[in-house]
């Protein structure tokens, strides 16, 4: 599965499919199922092949040829809105194709004529098979047809019960708003492990191995580390989290966005402690907080039709007066560098400190 760093894209639909390509598992087989490794492997081979022919050439799923286009990091989506709908567009197909996948393969019953699901379940999952799935699936050799009872996928068995496997391992009900994580199963992941993605990350940034000497030094000092894969209506994405008990890093892959990979703190809380204690914090951190903090403009967003106080600190540093605006300083950036990254865990560090009152309520 290539996944080579990428300036650009013939198209949208190409940049959202690198996503499935980059999230794409590396084969580890589940045991102890009466599906064999060697099935396992098989399936990973064809679903990885499916990924890579509809990147080749996405009007296999009849994906809407709109052409390459993301957003900066700073824009939020209602900044551009067609370029949200054309998102959306894009995403709303692959959703409906894996949901019809996943649905079939958890709900159906193996016989020998293949892997049948009726009309009912397919009304109650709320999905459907529509003529290009038929068409993708088609490219691999698998063959999807719909009748009046419902619709069965032909394949040879041992193949359907490695498919039914996968789509029994996908984690469901995570949250109230996640009935199943459909990334594991477009990722085709057996064992839920997701190990690959931050050095996929890394290359695709052009990192240099920062990221994983990054997640080396957290993980060394007692932070704890999380994944999340999203494949939902309206992008693809990953997350991966470093977390202190208050703060932490978060290394975010968006489809959406015009680099693919960017990187940042999970939150701001204790930041307007600190700028209440500048005078007694480290030099690289008072650095730091000239960098991301926006000087006050006045607008007085923050006392919330003077609610509030104003929170802009006043600071000295290097001789000259500061006016801090704490409300919306710069978590996010781009670039990952040695000298950001020592920073940020004295930052983190810092959050232990001065966010205590937060932890405690």
């Amino acid at each position: 599965m290539a996944c080579a760093p990428t300036a650009a894209f013939d198209s949208l639909a190409q940049r959202v499919i690198y996503g499935l390509r980059l999230m794409y598992s590396e084969f580890a087989p589940a045991t102890g199922t009466n599906a064999s490794e060697k099935a396992q492997a098989k399936l990973h081979t064809l679903l990885g092949a499916m990924i890579d022919a509809l990147y080749a050439k996405p009007s296999l799923l009849n994906l809407p040829a709109h052409p390459d286009e993301a957003f900066q990091l700073y824009e939020l989506n209602n900044a551009k809105p067609e370029l949200d709908k054309a998102f959306q567009a894009v995403c709303k197909e692959l959703y409906g194709f894996y949901k019809c996948l996943y649905i079939t393969a958890l709900h159906g019953e193996i016989t020998p004529q293949g892997l049948s699901v009726g009309n009912a379940a397919l009304k109650e999952y709320k999905t459907t098979c529509k003529p290009p799935y038929q068409t993708l699936l088609a490219e691999v050799g698998l063959k999807l047809t719909k009748n009046k009872a419902g619709v069965v996928l032909t394949a040879d068995s041992e193949l359907l019960h490695a498919l039914k496997l996968l789509a029994e391992q996908v984690p469901v009900n995570v949250n109230k708003w996640t009935p199943f994580v459909l990334a594991n199963f477009a990722g085709c992941s057996f064992t839920n492990d997701f190990g690959h993605l931050l050095p996929r990350a890394d290359a695709a940034s052009q990192s240099d191995g920062l990221l994983l000497q990054l997640q080396s030094r957290c993980l060394a000092e007692g932070y704890t580390q999380t994944v999340q894969c999203t494949l939902s209506l309206t992008n693809i994405e990953y997350n991966i989290c470093f977390r202190t008990q208050i703060g932490g890093f978060h290394i975010v892959y968006s489809a959406r966005k015009r680099r693919l990979v960017h990187f940042g703190t999970l939150n701001g809380i204790g930041e307007k402690a600190m700028l209440a204690d500048f005078a007694n914090l480290s030099a690289d951190l008072q650095a730091h907080f000239i960098r991301i903090c926006a000087p006050c403009s006045h607008c007085l967003g923050c006392t919330k039709g003077g609610r509030n106080t104003v929170f802009a600190v006043d600071v000295a540093y290097e001789g000259n007066a500061y006016r801090l605006c704490p409300v919306f300083p710069q978590h996010d950036w781009e670039d990952a560098d040695r000298p950001l990254l020592e920073v940020l865990i004295k930052y983190h560090a810092a959050q232990e400190r001065y966010g205590t009152d937060w932890k405690t309520k």
